[in-house]
């Protein structure tokens, strides 16, 4: 073949595969090459230390490799992270890719027919067999399915943190099914390269499970090659290369040097030496007629166990089978436990609850007790529950089997996100005072919430809201959320507010977002453009080792928000907002951070003119009895003065005492019945945009 011929020939293979069903999504069938080289390049260490645990493997011809008569049992869990949509794939559906891995990794396959003569005789039985887990890590019963209600499910491959539901790799092997991966259907991450073990798991992509339900034959092999990673084996071209760029070795003896394929051509797989022919059917290339192991690469996957490279000798060691169920006729306990698609609803609404007890068999009786819900009580799997009034109420399920009896009890919040407040609203939390609106919550494990100061705030007032991350370390978050707005005659609505940060080391990666609610809090929302915690530390408090508070207006900043809320938020009638702040689970320190002065207001008026501040005078401030404030303002029926509470709610109206000159005064507090605290001062006037000062009553 001519060079333009095979240059055809080869862009005709590439289109052909780019547009085959796995590559509909994603430009790689597989990111293990991309997380390996992205680890490597955060920790060179560990590519060192990885090269080292090659020198500890032999190249063996496969003749010489020994006997694999003795069968390696490994317990498999497989977390299911899903939003109800169709990656919550069914139980069979695992069940049908369990019964594809055994097949493939015991050479019962009947495609191995198939198999070119140059590499019929060297087709391997590896041996493994593949079994879920009957025992969960604290001896609870347990089907080897777990399923998790999460947003994770659009899986961030950059986000190591987010293998929040590993169990031991000691006892399991775990598989992440997920909706979709930002890199590539699925990954893995090889052993011995320094992983951390909650990290060390297979995450793929549900429609690419077994062969049933929502997948197909077509692609019912992509957990077969990567749980060759998962044993070691690192693509068939190598690990330090990539496919179809050079020809490479991937260390193992009895596969030729390649390139790698993306085609079956077997007549034309003689690439890399004209006079050997390349094992393009490996299930470590990318072909889609993948069919076989070589007798080397058994040798390999098995060495990994040998080797004990990431516990995988604990994980198949006789006392780990019998302590995952495997083995044995040790009884398991039973597991009461059940799932909404919410934590939140509006009064009035229904909700469902999924029952995912494991007893250890299929048959066992259920008890839901919903004490203030329609209906009260049910014996169903699954069961919708009508609130009719706010509260949070307990939602208990009591399952019995023939492995004993267990409760658990989840709460969900009910709300009414009618008549909410309308702007303007402010909150200032002087004199470290909560107003009686905001609520603050931890949803994680740490103790960690936020709370008042009363000694220092945002341009040197008294009071506001902060996380004293300093004393509690990395890893910890927490939120603060706001009550409803209501912005139905509020075409422009906006919100400013102050905030203070520092970043405990340089390379601290926290989280800071401000999140919304239009349906009672059932979905949450990030608000767009909030600057990341760099800038902020970069706006305010810096990087600094030494527990933060700022000690100037420099050290606060503003962010007043627009256009984005105005086009989100404009004539809604439901609307909450929360703050959310998490250190760097990574880290095992953190820094302070803190919000003051959140101002939510109606612009509907901006564009006409502004009070001259400068000419507003409120004196004496604070006070013990009466506060004067004097407007230089010739019509005194012009102007409006209003005291509202910390909420903007009114409390009364100030009519004008006298007028001096060019100046309106305005007496509050006259007849010294007015409570200690801080209250909001409006002044108004047609056609203008409020003026809003605080006072103190001492």
């Amino acid at each position: 073949m001519n060079i333009k011929s095979l240059r055809i020939v080869m862009i005709m293979s590439i289109l052909y595969y780019m547009t085959s069903p796995l590559f509909a999504q994603h430009t790689s069938p597989c990111g293990h090459d991309h997380v390996l080289f992205q680890w490597w390049n955060q920790h060179p260490k560990m590519k060192t230390q990885y090269e080292q645990t090659l020198s500890l493997r032999q190249k063996t011809k496969s003749e010489n490799l020994g006997s694999r008569n003795n069968k390696i049992i490994i317990p498999v869990v497989f977390h299911i992270l899903h939003l109800n949509g169709p990656e919550n794939i069914s139980d069979a559906q695992i069940h049908d890719q369990i019964r594809i891995l055994n097949r493939d990794y015991q050479k019962m396959n009947a495609d191995t027919s198939q198999v070119i003569s140059s590499f019929k005789n060297n087709i391997a039985d590896v041996n493994f067999e593949f079994q879920l887990a009957k025992l969960d890590p604290d001896g609870n019963c347990t089907n080897g399915i777990v399923r998790h209600y999460t947003p994770k499910t659009n899986w961030n491959s950059s986000r190591l943190e987010d293998f929040t539901y590993t169990w031991p790799v000691d006892k399991y092997m775990n598989i992440y099914i997920v909706k979709k991966i930002d890199i590539a259907p699925a990954y893995t991450f090889l052993p011995g390269i320094g992983i951390p073990d909650y990290a060390d798991a297979i995450v793929c992509e549900s429609w690419l499970v077994g062969s049933i339900g929502t997948a197909t034959t077509a692609n019912s092999r992509v957990l077969t090659h990567e749980i060759g990673h998962w044993f070691g084996l690192p693509h068939i071209w190598g690990v330090s290369n990539a496919p179809g760029v050079a020809c490479g070795d991937d260390d193992v003896e009895d596969t030729p040097i390649t390139k790698g394929f993306i085609t079956c051509t077997p007549n034309n797989a003689k690439i890399c030496d004209t006079n050997i022919v390349e094992n393009l059917q490996n299930y470590m290339d990318y072909t889609p007629c993948k069919l076989m192991f070589t007798n080397g690469q058994a040798a390999y996957m098995r060495e990994t166990i040998t080797l004990g490279l990431n516990k995988r000798d604990q994980l198949v060691s006789e006392e780990n089978l019998i302590a995952t169920g495997i083995i044995g006729d040790k009884p398991c306990t039973t597991l009461a436990n059940f799932y909404s698609i919410f934590s939140n609803i509006c009064k009035g609404e229904t909700i469902r609850f999924f029952d995912q007890s494991q007893t250890g068999s299929d048959i066992y009786n259920i008890s839901w007790y919903i004490p203030g819900g329609t209906p009260s009580f049910s014996k169903d799997r699954i069961v919708d529950i009508t609130f009719s009034e706010v509260g949070e109420y307990e939602i208990k399920l009591v399952v019995s089997g023939p492995n004993g009896v267990d409760s658990l009890s989840k709460f969900i919040r009910v709300l009414d996100g009618n008549n909410g407040i309308k702007a303007p609203v402010y909150y200032a939390f002087e004199n470290g005072t909560l107003p009686d609106d905001i609520q603050i919550y931890n949803n994680e494990a740490s103790d960690q919430k936020w709370e008042t100061l009363s000694s220092l705030g945002a341009y040197n007032t008294e009071g506001c809201i902060f996380l004293n991350n300093a004393t509690s370390g990395g890893g910890s978050g927490a939120y603060f959320e706001t009550p409803f707005y209501d912005f139905t005659d509020n075409p422009k609505p906006n919100m400013s507010y102050y905030y203070a940060y520092a970043k405990n080391s340089d390379n601290q990666s926290d989280t800071f977002r401000i999140e919304y609610t239009l349906d009672c809090g059932k979905t949450w929302k990030t608000f767009p453009g909030i600057s990341g915690p760099n800038t902020m530390a970069n706006n305010t408090g810096g990087v600094t080792s030494n527990a933060f508070y700022p000690d100037g207006a420099q050290q606060w900043k503003k962010v007043t928000l627009t256009s984005a809320f105005q086009s989100l938020f404009k004539n809604k009638p439901s609307v909450k907002l929360r703050f959310y702040f998490r250190a760097d689970p990574a880290s095992s320190s953190a820094n302070n951070i803190f919000i003051d002065e959140i101002n939510i207001t109606n612009e509907s008026i901006s564009s006409l003119q502004q009070l001259d501040e400068s000419n507003i005078d409120i004196y004496p401030n604070p006070a013990t009895s009466e506060i004067t404030i004097s407007i230089k303002e010739a019509d005194a029926n012009e102007i409006q003065v209003e005291i509202a509470n910390l909420t903007g709610q009114s409390i009364s109206q100030i009519i004008p005492s006298n007028q001096d000159g060019s100046n309106t005064n305005f007496m509050i507090n006259q007849d010294g019945m007015m409570k200690p605290g801080l209250y909001i001062v409006k002044i108004k006037k047609k056609g203008f945009l409020d003026v809003v000062r605080k006072v103190v009553i001492l």
